[in-house]
C-alpha cells in the first residue's frame, strides 16, 4: 500500500467514526450538514446531519476548524 492510500484510508477510518459519534437520524427537526473534508485533496470524506431544537432563545453556533 502506498503512503499516500494509508493516509486515505486512514483519513477515511477517522471522517467515519467523527460523523457516526455525532450524527443524528433526519426526523424533520432542524438539521445542520456536518461535513468531513480531506484538506490535501479537497475530498469530501464523510456526511452527516445533526438535529437541533429551536426554543426562542437566542443561540451561537461556532465554526471550529
Amino acid at each position: 500500500m502506498s503512503a499516500d492510500l494509508a493516509r486515505l484510508a486512514a483519513a477515511q477510518e477517522a471522517a467515519d467514526q467523527v460523523i457516526a459519534a455525532v450524527a443524528t437520524p433526519v426526523d424533520g427537526r432542524p438539521m445542520l450538514r456536518i461535513a468531513v473534508t480531506d484538506p490535501e485533496t479537497n475530498t469530501r470524506l464523510a456526511t452527516g446531519f445533526v438535529a437541533y431544537d429551536v426554543d426562542g432563545r437566542a443561540r451561537h453556533l461556532r465554526s471550529v476548524s
